[in-house]
C-alpha cells in the first residue's frame, strides 16, 4: 500500500537518509536523520490501511518535523520519553511533556512536530477512514464514542488531555517496537498486536467516557443541592457552571436530562414551593415572604403563586387546614 503520510524534518531535509525492505508482502521504510551532535530514525511499517510509526532520536536541540498527509487518516500517537509538541493543520494543537499523553487526531494535511529529548522515543499509528471505521463498527459502544466523527470527518482529539498510557498500552507498543520475528510471521504479529492495542485503547475511551458521566451526575445532583439553599438569589448560569467546574451549555442540558427541567424552572418551582411552606407555616407577612424567597415584586409574586397554586397568598391564609394540605400537593 501506499504510505498514509510522509514525516520527515521540516529544517533540514538535505540531511535524510531512506532505506526500503519489502518481504513477504510487508514493507519497512527506515529514514535516518543526522545533523551534528543530533539524530532521529524514523521506522515505518506498512500493512493493509494501516501504517506503524516508531521514532527514535538523540535530540539535544528541538527537531521540527513536518507530517504531509494528503488524505484524513485517524491516527493514535503515543509520545513514550522525550518531548512532544505539535502545530497540527488539525484544529487542536498536541503537547507532550513529562507526563505522556494518548492522542488520537485526524490528520489534516499538514502538521508540523517539534521534539526534543536526548532518548526521545513516539510510536504513532495511521489510519484509512475505511479501516478505522470498519474496526469501530464491530462495536456498539465504540460506535457510540466515534458517531460524531464517524458522520463528520473533521480534525479532532478522540482522548482528553493528560490521560497518561496505561501499562497495558505502553506494554503492547513495545511489543510492536520491538517485533522479534521476520517475513511473513512479522506481517501477522504486527497485525495482531495492532488489533490488541486498538481494542485497549478503546476500551479505555469507553471507560474515560462512563466514569465523565458518572463525575457530569454528581454535578448536576451537586448544582441541585446549591439551588436548594440558594433559590432566594442565585448566581448566573455561567457562573453556577465556572463554580462547578463545567461549562453553561452542559450544565443546561444536563440538569434537563436528569431532572426533566430547566435550572431557572427548578428555581422557579423552589421559590414557591419555600413560599408555600412559609404562608402555612409561618405568620410571616405576604410582603415578607415574598421577599424572602426572591421575589422583589408582591403583585407578580401573587400572579405567580396564583397560578401555580389556584390561589392568592392572602387566600391561602384563610383555607382551613385540611384544604391547605391539597392546595400544597
Amino acid at each position: 500500500m501506499e504510505p498514509c503520510f510522509q514525516l520527515r524534518p521540516a529544517e533540514s531535509a538535505d540531511h535524510c537518509q531512506t532505506t526500503l525492505d519489502q518481504q513477504a508482502g510487508l514493507r519497512h521504510v527506515t529514514t535516518t536523520w543526522r545533523k551534528g551532535e543530533s539524530s532521529a530514525t524514523f521506522s515505518d511499517y506498512f500493512l493493509e490501511g494501516l501504517q506503524l510509526t516508531t521514532l527514535t532520536g538523540h535530540l539535544p536541540q528541538p527537531l521540527r518535523v513536518a507530517l504531509y498527509a494528503p488524505e484524513p487518516w485517524t491516527a493514535m500517537l503515543f509520545p513514550l520519553d522525550g518531548q512532544l509538541h505539535a502545530t497540527p493543520g488539525a484544529r487542536y494543537p498536541l503537547s507532550s511533556g513529562s507526563d505522556p499523553q494518548i492522542r488520537t487526531v485526524e490528520e489534516a494535511p499538514a502538521h508540523l512536530y517539534t521534539l526534543q529529548g536526548l532518548q526521545h522515543r513516539s510510536f504513532a499509528v495511521h489510519l484509512t477512514r475505511e479501516r478505522f471505521a470498519n474496526l469501530v463498527a464491530a462495536n456498539e459502544e465504540w460506535a457510540s464514542v466515534h458517531r460524531l466523527q464517524l458522520r463528520e470527518p473533521e480534525p479532532v482529539v478522540l482522548l482528553p488531555p493528560h490521560a497518561a498510557i496505561s501499562p497495558a498500552l505502553r506494554t503492547l507498543i513495545e511489543q510492536l517496537i520491538n517485533c522479534p520475528y521476520h517475513g511473513a510471521l512479522k506481517k501477522l504479529f504486527l497485525e495482531a498486536r495492532f488489533l490488541d492495542l486498538f481494542i485497549e485503547q478503546q476500551t479505555q475511551l469507553v471507560q474515560l467516557r462512563t466514569r465523565a458521566r458518572s463525575r457530569d451526575r454528581d454535578i448536576m445532583y451537586a448544582v441541585r443541592d446549591f439551588l436548594d439553599t440558594h433559590y432566594a438569589e442565585p448566581p448566573s448560569l455561567l457562573e453556577i457552571a465556572r463554580q462547578f467546574g463545567t461549562n453553561d451549555f452542559k450544565l443546561k442540558k444536563g440538569f434537563r436530562e436528569l431532572f426533566g427541567t430547566t435550572v431557572f424552572a427548578y428555581i422557579a418551582e423552589r421559590r414557591l414551593t419555600v413560599a408555600h411552606q412559609l404562608l402555612t407555616l409561618t405568620d410571616q407577612p405576604v410582603q415578607e415572604v415574598a421577599e424572602t424567597v426572591g421575589f422583589t415584586n408582591a403583585a407578580h409574586f401573587a400572579t405567580v403563586f396564583r397560578h401555580r397554586f389556584g390561589r392568592r397568598p392572602t387566600q391561602l391564609r384563610r383555607m382551613p387546614q385540611h384544604e391547605l394540605v391539597e392546595c400544597g400537593k
